[in-house]
């Protein structure tokens, strides 16, 4: 498998955030041209802070809404796949947004419904929040927003960002 790693957000010559539109009309014949069969979107789920790239996530269960519509991004899928390309979603379940007010943190008032509490649930290097694993509802969320997207988009497979800070308390750091 030839993997194509793409952020649809830079992904044209222009001087402006590029659109899910001009990424399938634009760049998924050059990708298929150059020999790849497999893209990977990097961080397309919804987030408030353009500069993290789509790392720091504010909603799970919504394709970010500055590269347009999500009809445009199914479209994009649907292309992809009519051209013989499998589509990866990059999936942040690492961590997450520190915002509380379009974010899950303090979703219940605490630091700890979704995400560990104290210094442990916070990643100082990103400055963003850490899934508290051991919580059967942080894993049955995480699990059906893996759903969710497969359903709802068709995407193929994911890749995982941050996985060393899923594994370890130094964070692989």
């Amino acid at each position: 498998m030839r993997i194509y790693e793409a952020h649809v957000g830079i992904a044209s010559p222009e001087g402006k955030v590029a659109s899910y539109k001009n990424f399938t009309q634009n760049v998924l014949v050059r990708i298929k041209n150059l020999g790849y069969n497999c893209i990977q979107l990097m961080a397309i789920m919804e987030h408030a802070y353009y500069a993290s790239f789509g790392y720091q996530v504010t909603s799970f269960f919504a394709a970010s809404s500055r590269f347009g519509t999500p009809e445009e991004l199914k479209e994009l899928v649907d292309t992809a796949h009519s051209m013989g390309l499998f589509v990866l979603l990059d999936v942040v379940h690492s961590h997450a947004s520190q915002n509380t007010e379009d974010g899950l943190n303090a979703f219940d008032g605490t630091d700890s419904c979704f995400f560990h509490s104290g210094t442990r649930g916070t990643h100082p290097q990103w400055d963003s929040r850490l899934f508290n694993y051991s919580n059967w509802e942080v894993l049955r969320f995480l699990l059906s927003n893996l759903r969710w997207w497969v359903e709802e988009y068709y995407f193929d497979g994911f890749r995982f960002d941050g996985v060393t800070s899923m594994l370890y308390h130094h964070h692989g750091i």
